[in-house]
């Protein structure tokens, strides 16, 4: 070995023992600093900064001991030490100034900060940091002071943000603004952050009024800044008329811009305020788009119209059945005031898409959509299939990929096609391991008839992933459901539960009819069946689907004695309230579970919802 390689080593070992005898005494200073051993702890970091000037760690540490520990006089010594080294260290200048004050000593605080002040300039910096010790200690005059002599040294606008955020703390909203407007119209990179900070600001009532004003007022002089910030101000207080005009009159003064705009039809849909998205997109398409750009508007149109196609929606106030489990979602839509008329524009809008722009990314989209209301709401499954197959074969982004191979095998459970849904969840898996294919083929063989094999495939995915996982739970109940009715009962009820999944197969296949037949027979013929609460409250949920709600209210009844009484009572209630708008009798029902159901874990709920409606 050489003698250069050899003090290298040296030089190497050295220096890692030195770093670990730094760490270890920076720990011990630590433990002594939470324990309040002042002394102790100030004798370490001393003796490090000795070692190692310009440890930073060491330093800060310090200068906070002297300070929690009100050793101002220390503080300014080890300070003055400080600065003497280093003398364009700005922040222990300011905070030699702050521990002067502490101690009491203003006048020589001041003198240290405008000192400093005068030799730095400037250095903006400087500014900065000495504006936020004023404000930390309400030396008001001092900022202002300090804001006079900045914006002479620089310009109009200089700490802008800041004093904004200085009148916003204190409440003085109109100064605020005209801040924060100033910091928008000279610092073009601030613009998102001080609009999200103007919007957060309307969140105090008194302030709502004073923006609206002051923006109505500064947007006249400066509309291409502004009036995108007073549009969104009306957005977020739900005046989306006056949101909409004020957006307009922005893009007619030639300030379109198009991805922001559809981002703003966008959030109008998002909102339920259909007929004011529509003019958003329909007025976005009167302007030069691109070919992408026309084809998100057109997209974004079609999805309004969609939206608006089926009116009714579920407001259910507890999770009844297993509606809120994958395993067990309901993809149709059933209703008998669908709009046609919504229906139809939709349906020609994304065919518009196909038709007109074949060579957008936004194809594979439009055909993912006519596919989703030829399945749900038509019920054509064979145009339904074709046109998520169609998706497919567009290059669709990765997350509209996963949504046709998971309706795909959705369509194929819905024709009764269950070894052709298998066979098919079996080939893409392997093509693409995404656990929500693993999930569908286990809702595959489970609706099929073979809760066996869905046991065996749910057990393994359990080894697999952790808690965590989005799906956990609705796995964790759907295995415990298949344990509990199926794999731990004797053979007869063995053969009921292949008879609810029997049911809920038809369900899948939208056979109602047969599916409610068959839920009767079964239920008859299994009165004392453990399952046979699942199936009645199973039976009403349908009736309720299908709007005969005296008889759901009659198969409701017979479940109050079970273990899903609090459900059913809940249920009876929300049917009087939400359908036959009759709130005294649905309160009855309502303090039932209050009086009588206090463990339930629906109490809490049902209790908020109580004082809801007699509010």
């Amino acid at each position: 070995m050489t003698k250069s390689i050899s003090k290298v080593i040296i030089i190497i070992i050295s220096t890692s023992f030195l770093f670990c005898q730094y760490m270890s005494s920076i720990k011990t200073a630590k433990m002594h600093e939470l324990n309040k051993n002042w002394d102790s702890a100030i004798s370490i970091y001393l003796d490090i900064i000795n070692k190692y000037p310009n440890n930073y760690q060491a330093i800060k540490n310090l200068k906070n001991i002297y300070k929690i520990s009100h050793r101002y006089s220390e503080g300014i010594d080890f300070l003055k030490y400080s600065i003497n080294k280093n003398s364009r260290d700005i922040k222990s200048i300011i905070e030699l100034g702050e521990f002067y004050y502490l101690n009491e000593e203003i006048l020589e605080a001041k003198k240290t900060w405008n000192e400093g002040l005068n030799n730095h300039k400037n250095n903006k910096s400087f500014y900065r940091i000495l504006l936020s010790t004023y404000e930390k200690y309400s030396l008001d005059k001092e900022i202002f002071n300090l804001l006079k002599k900045g914006r002479s040294e620089f310009d109009n606008s200089f700490l802008a943000q800041e004093m904004g955020n200085y009148f916003q703390r204190r409440k003085i909203f109109d100064l605020a603004l005209d801040e924060y407007i100033l910091t928008l119209l000279n610092n073009s990179g601030s613009g998102s952050s001080v609009s999200r900070k103007i919007l957060m600001m309307s969140d105090d009532i008194d302030a709502k009024n004073i923006i609206e004003i002051k923006l109505l007022e500064s947007s006249s002089k400066y509309p291409k800044i502004l009036l995108p910030i007073l549009a969104n101000h009306y957005f977020k207080h739900n005046e989306y008329i006056s949101s909409y005009n004020t957006y307009v009159e922005w893009a007619s003064m030639g300030f379109f811009n198009a991805q922001k705009w559809l981002n703003y039809a966008k959030n109008l849909r998002k909102e339920k305020s259909f007929k004011l998205s529509i003019d958003a997109y329909q007025f976005a398409l009167k302007q030069n788009l691109k070919n992408n750009e026309i084809g998100e508007a057109l997209l974004g149109l079609a999805n309004t119209f969609e939206e608006q196609i089926n009116p009714v929606e579920d407001n259910n106030l507890i999770p009844y059945f297993y509606n809120d489990n994958i395993f067990f979602s309901d993809s149709f839509e059933l209703s008998s005031e669908l709009s046609t008329e919504n229906l139809k524009s939709s349906l020609a809008i994304y065919d518009s898409v196909v038709v007109s722009i074949p060579e957008s990314y936004l194809m594979a989209e439009a055909q993912f959509r006519l596919g989703e209301i030829q399945f749900k709401i038509i019920e054509d499954f064979d145009k339904a299939i074709n046109l998520y197959h169609s998706s497919l074969s567009n290059n669709p982004h990765l997350e509209l990929k996963k949504k046709n191979i998971l309706r795909i095998a959705d369509v194929l459970i819905a024709k009764g096609n269950d070894k052709n849904s298998i066979a098919f969840l079996d080939s893409v898996y392997k093509q693409y391991p995404f656990p929500q294919i693993k999930n569908k083929l286990i809702e595959a063989h489970l609706f099929t008839g073979n809760p066996d094999t869905a046991l065996v495939l749910l057990n393994k995915v359990f080894s697999e992933i952790n808690s965590i996982n989005d799906s956990f739970n609705d796995l964790m109940e759907v295995r415990d459901m298949i344990n509990f009715y199926y794999s731990e009962v004797d053979e007869n009820e063995k053969n009921v539960f292949k008879e609810f999944l029997k049911i809920e197969y038809l369900l899948k296949q939208r056979k109602i009819y047969e599916a409610n037949q068959k839920l009767e027979f079964v239920i008859n013929n299994n009165k004392n069946s453990k399952l046979t609460p699942t199936l009645l409250l199973r039976r009403a949920l349908i009736l309720l689907k299908t709007k005969q709600y005296d008889l759901a209210l009659i198969e409701i009844n017979q479940l109050e004695k079970s273990n899903l009484a609090d459900k059913c009572i809940i249920l009876s209630g929300q049917i009087y309230e939400q359908i036959f708008k009759d709130n005294k009798k649905a309160m009855e029902y309502y303090m039932r579970i209050i009086n009588n159901y206090s463990d339930s874990i629906y109490f809490e709920p049902i209790r908020y919802h109580i004082r809801k409606i007699k509010t």
